[in-house]
């Protein structure tokens, strides 16, 4: 499997991001297979994979591939999101105030293109949008034109990037680059430090006036350091999924040996989620399955399967205990084709 990975990967350096088709192909094997080898190599790391996606399928790439990441992936937008690209690619970095309504929106949904820059000004927290490509240096010196434009005086841009990534918990890991533009620092005066000591002793006479005021158990209770309590946190045990329909899918999973990693109980009798491990050629690769206990499946039940494996980074297998809709077996067909697959009990 450590070979397989790998040529994954040779195979993405060489033919920049590719779709989980193009991989397939090259491997001789199967669209979910290849999508779920493209899956695991994101999990940890190795991979990057696009918000957008070409045909119902996302980009994968390496680090340095972003340029042509753009490339690729700027072909596919259209309407709003094509003008709005245009218009942050052109621009190098804009200021969220100076944008229309639709501007706004447009450009927010433009996840793989785009970065949020928090800056503050005179205690003001105001959000630039840089284009991915642009780098720190250039962004900030962007930042610094466009604010001297608004203010009389020049401002000064503090040399300092922060940089914050989110839990993993979330559907997409962004890193915000976090710059401070702070006004002139006057300097310090005889005069302003006298000021200051005067306060600094106008405030320490009141406390002892306030001290001497206050009850002698009183007193003892307000200088004691406060104490920390542990509360305890309760956390209540996910159930355990029982039953008929529980069995049938147990039966339908052990039978493809499939090794399961975790189950989830949504409703009883009614719907249960899994992450296994499914034994392949390739070794073992990991899948979110979604079971439904429900006489017909819609086509909103196939795009929530096909969600919840998104937010996953999983490639999704749906099993059902109901028949399928002409309009879901369309959607698997042309929409997710190779990245959901349905098996029926």
């Amino acid at each position: 499997m450590a070979d397989q990975r790998e040529a994954v990967l040779n195979f993405v350096r060489t033919s920049g991001p590719v779709l989980p088709v193009q991989l397939s192909k090259h491997l001789n094997t199967n669209i979910l297979f290849a999508s779920a080898m493209l899956s695991e190599l994101v999990a940890n790391k190795k991979l990057k994979i696009t918000t957008a996606s070409i045909g119902g399928s996302p980009l994968y790439y390496l680090d340095g591939q972003e340029s042509l990441m753009d490339t690729r992936l700027a072909t596919s937008l259209g309407g709003r999101e094509k003008q709005a690209y245009e218009l942050i690619k052109e621009n190098k970095v804009m200021r969220e105030i100076n944008l229309e309504p639709w501007e706004r929106v447009a450009i927010k949904s433009l996840k793989d293109f785009v970065r949020p820059i928090s800056v503050l000004i005179q205690g003001n927290n105001e959000i630039f949008w840089k284009f991915h490509l642009v780098n720190d240096e250039e962004a900030k010196n962007k930042i610094t034109e466009i604010m001297n434009n608004v203010y009389e005086e020049p401002k000064h841009v503090v040399q300092e990037l922060k940089e914050i990534t989110n839990n993993a918990s979330t559907l997409v890991q962004e890193n915000i680059i976090e710059e401070k533009i702070i006004e002139d620092i006057k300097p310090i005066t005889q005069e302003t430090l006298q000021k200051d000591d005067i306060i600094k002793e106008a405030v320490k006479n009141l406390r002892e006036e306030l001290l001497k005021e206050i009850k002698p158990e009183t007193k003892s209770i307000i200088e004691e350091k406060p104490v920390k309590v542990k509360e305890e946190l309760k956390i209540s045990e996910a159930k355990k999924p029982e039953g008929k329909f529980y069995e049938k899918v147990l039966e339908l999973l052990n039978g493809n040996n499939a090794e399961i990693i975790k189950e989830e109980l949504v409703k009883k009798e009614k719907e249960i989620d899994f992450i296994i491990n499914l034994k392949t050629n390739f070794g073992k690769l990991k899948y979110y399955v979604k079971a439904k206990n429900k006489p017909t499946i819609n086509d909103a039940d196939i795009s929530l399967a096909y969600s919840d494996g998104q937010l996953k980074k999983l490639p999704t297998i749906l099993i059902v205990n109901g028949k399928v809709n002409k309009k879901a077996l369309e959607m698997i067909n042309i929409k997710y084709n190779g990245q959901l697959t349905i098996k029926e009990i």
